[in-house]
């Protein structure tokens, strides 16, 4: 027998249910991120700067959509603490590339380790066919939700 579709108030519903339970169950509404001294927001821009080279705060700013100001204002604390360095662009002078530092990388790839572990705990207890499901879910979630960004995106550049 076909599943109904659900009607958009019962969708709505299930879906801020699925954000609530997921938030909590990844840890993302606590202060810091992995019992790091880091909030998840400034650990996520770090991973951004990690994972791409010459990367400006702009590019962060739209891959990311966080308020510039915020951006500066969390980018100026990491500069200032020695985690990330900002050089002038070789190619654009309004612009800055960031990098980690040593200690910028060594932070990045703590928390990147302690979060794969955790992650391991979490999956460990279900079956093969289990995680299987569950990857497969998140894909289709990706997949599907996706399609709006991308289309947001598109729009854009018009």
């Amino acid at each position: 027998m076909p599943q109904s579709r659900p009607n958009l108030p019962d969708a709505i519903a299930a879906v801020r249910g699925f954000n609530r339970f997921y938030t909590r169950e990844v840890g993302l509404l606590r202060k810091t991120f992995l019992d790091t001294p880091w909030t998840l927001g400034e650990m996520r821009v770090l991973y951004e700067i990690r994972n791409h080279k010459n990367i400006s705060a702009s590019d962060i700013g739209r891959e990311l959509e966080l308020d510039a100001a915020y951006l500066s204002r969390l980018l100026a604390r990491l500069v200032a603490k020695g985690i990330v360095t900002r050089t002038p662009s070789e190619t654009d002078a309004r612009l800055h590339e960031l990098r980690l530092s040593e200690k910028g990388q060594t932070i990045v790839n703590a928390a990147d380790d302690r979060q794969a572990a955790l992650t391991a705990d979490m999956l460990a207890p279900l079956s093969a066919s289990e995680r299987r499901q569950l990857v497969d879910a998140m894909a289709t979630i990706e997949t599907l939700l996706g399609r709006r960004r991308a289309s947001n995106t598109q729009a854009g550049k018009k």
